[in-house]
């Protein structure tokens, strides 16, 4: 349990290095999606679910800034629930665990763009 605990504060501080080295994405985005696959692991602990409501937070807040008009007519995407984050987190993660949580947000914003513009042309 604390070794959790110093693994999470260890990612934490190192994401303002990172962040730097990442052009303009800050906050657990940064962090790879191999520490979302170990806290899906082990859900039970307090950290892991601290980690994993962080990360489902931060996907859904960069979902929600691609709307940033404000405007609901303007909207350019449905911003997902945390069921359909986690799922497509487990799955694109699963298959690249070095990826970085935020280009797994940019490419799910992405493809949720283009299937709510098809949507409400029809």
């Amino acid at each position: 349990m604390k070794s959790t605990r110093y693994i999470l504060l260890a990612v934490m501080l190192a994401v303002t290095g990172l962040a730097w080295a990442e052009s303009a994405i800050g906050g657990i985005g940064v962090v790879k999606c191999d520490v979302w696959l170990q806290v899906r692991k082990t859900p039970q602990q307090d950290n892991e679910v601290l980690t994993e409501a962080m990360v489902q937070s931060w996907v859904q807040g960069y979902l929600s800034s691609r709307n940033s008009d404000g405007s609901e007519d303007k909207m350019v995407l449905a911003v997902p629930n945390h069921k359909l984050i986690n799922r497509v987190l487990d799955t694109v993660c699963a298959k690249n665990p070095e990826a970085p949580i935020h280009a797994v947000a940019y490419d799910f914003a992405n493809s949720a763009m283009e299937l709510y513009q098809n949507k409400k042309r029809k």
